[in-house]
């Protein structure tokens, strides 16, 4: 309770959020305005994602080249290291369809390098036919509107 008050208190007693939140980044910036008279004229741009022809992409790529059905998650199928995986195993495994999975949590390069090859930014991510469909919330809307059930069927006539 002692936690609300004080964030309260600090956003009453303060002229802007910046200065309640950031007083350390308002002081650097009036240094530097006290140092430098001219204005920053250029900007380097952040790098977000891997070149799609790095290692970690191309690995991605052979993964869901290679599996009809694949589930990137937190922990494995059979042991589950979330509930969000969890649910996507289970409304997969109620298809009794042989899919696989890749635990992200096993290797910190993958479970970025996901994020960045689908451009979504939550894990579990699944994958039906080389098609990246979405994650549990989506899976679960999906599943109950009848869509990922054809989806699933298609994928299993394609293992055939």
């Amino acid at each position: 309770m002692i936690r609300p008050i004080i964030f309260a208190t600090a956003l009453l007693s303060s002229a802007s959020c910046t200065t309640a939140f950031a007083p350390a980044a308002t002081a650097v910036t009036t240094q530097q305005q006290r140092t430098s008279s001219s204005p920053i004229t250029s900007l380097t741009p952040l790098k977000m994602s891997e070149s799609p022809d790095s290692p970690t992409q191309q690995k991605i790529q052979s993964l869901v080249d290679d599996n009809p059905v694949l589930l990137f998650m937190k922990g494995s199928k059979l042991f589950p290291q979330c509930g969000f995986s969890n649910t996507a195993c289970q409304i997969l495994q109620s298809y009794n369809i042989d899919f696989e999975s890749v635990d992200v949590l096993a290797d910190e390069q993958i479970r970025q390098g996901v994020k960045d090859f689908s451009q979504w930014p939550t894990i579990p991510q699944l994958y039906v036919c080389g098609e990246f469909v979405g994650g549990s919330d989506i899976m679960i809307e999906m599943y109950q509107s009848g869509e990922l059930g054809e989806m699933i069927e298609k994928a299993k006539a394609d293992m055939v």
